[in-house]
């Protein structure tokens, strides 16, 4: 047929697929693909397009295939294994990921698009199919087996039924759980949450919770999301540290109080053993105070309930600290082995941080 195409890259994924991800790399590179530092594109995975950007950091595991004409993939994105991306236009923002066994294709048009914005996420075994455009906006999620849907086409219109083609759009700050079905032509507002098992058709405003078949609105502003008061906030934080911290010594991790906040200790197997202490500082109150306490001593990793000035994130670069301000929802660049863990605990409560962009 003159319009087809290979299901599968196949030629690609037997040439390049399996060779070492440097390597790879090197090939992309060679064949005109902008990609940055510390990209890692893992075994039997291929990306195919024209116009190809894939930004620093970002983790492509295996199996998994990534074709467009034009590809822009964000900083520090990751894509989960057995993952299928064919559409013609694809924009990954940075920070996001998208989860293992994830579709996204199927039928389409020429102008077919498929955007998503920075710190969303999409959970495993979701399919999505951008007839003409799907659009989720920053800091979005979407639960596992869920499905997105730009056309509704099987019996025939000359019959009497209904066939529709059309775009989803889905806000900032969207919470869709599992098993959500969304039809052609729908737009979720921003801030909405769409409750697990619903069927969404037409529009749902902003900041309200939506749930059922079809979908109706069933609590809405100033209801969700709530004020939340700095009290709340400060005791929030407190109780999900402590959490953390018995996390940690669930894995065998030593945890002491020290100095307004925690060490926690590792042991280091190998020929020569040994141990490693990281320094955890928790701050819940302003930055002045913060800034006295760095004085006084040390720590490998600064979580803050408010945000962080210039000044004070200069400083904790400089001394190769990572930092994690809630209120900014945003990070340091760099990291440690510790710093990783405490940003992977918070992202449980919903603290999805952005990486500071380099100067």
């Amino acid at each position: 047929m003159l319009t087809s195409k290979p299901r599968l890259p196949i030629r690609e994924i037997a040439l390049v697929g399996f060779l070492p991800s440097p390597v790879k790399k090197l090939y992309y590179r060679l064949k005109g693909y902008r990609i940055g530092r510390n990209v890692s594109i893992g075994l039997g995975s291929v990306v195919s397009g024209e116009d190809v950007t894939i930004e620093e950091g970002v983790r492509i595991g295996f199996l998994t295939i990534v074709r467009g004409r034009s590809i822009k993939i964000g900083r520090h994105v990751q894509i989960g294994t057995m993952s299928f991306l064919d559409v013609p236009f694809i924009e990954i923002g940075e920070g996001s990921k998208i989860n293992e066994q994830v579709f996204v294709g199927g039928l389409q048009f020429p102008d077919s698009k498929f955007i998503m914005g920075r710190n969303c996420q999409i959970m495993q075994m979701s399919f999505i199919n951008p007839t003409h455009s799907i659009t989720i906006g920053d800091d979005s999620g979407i639960g596992g087996y869920s499905l997105l849907f730009g056309h509704t086409s099987w019996l025939s219109k000359f019959e009497g039924y209904p066939v529709e083609f059309d775009s989803i759009e889905i806000g900032r700050s969207v919470s869709v759980a599992w098993r959500v079905f969304i039809l052609p032509g729908s737009k979720i507002g921003d801030g909405a949450v769409i409750g697990a098992n619903s069927l969404v058709r037409g529009t749902i405003p902003g900041e309200c919770l939506a749930v059922g078949f079809p979908a109706r609105v069933v609590s809405k502003s100033p209801d969700l999301p709530r004020v939340v008061s700095d009290e709340e906030k400060q005791r929030y934080l407190r109780e999900i540290i402590v959490e953390m911290i018995a996390y940690f010594r669930g894995f065998d991790l030593v945890c002491q109080e020290r100095d307004g906040g925690w060490a926690v200790t590792e042991k280091i197997g190998g020929l020569f053993g040994g141990t490693k202490t990281w320094s955890i500082r928790i701050f819940d109150s302003n930055g002045e105070t913060l800034a006295e306490a760095l004085r006084e001593g040390r720590a490998d990793v600064v979580v803050s309930l408010y945000r962080l000035s210039p000044e004070i994130r200069r400083t904790l670069n400089s001394a190769v600290c990572v930092w994690i301000d809630i209120e900014s929802k945003e990070r340091s660049d760099h990291g440690n082995d510790i710093g990783e863990e405490v940003a992977m605990y918070l992202r449980r409560y919903g603290v999805r941080l952005l990486r500071e962009q380099a100067v």
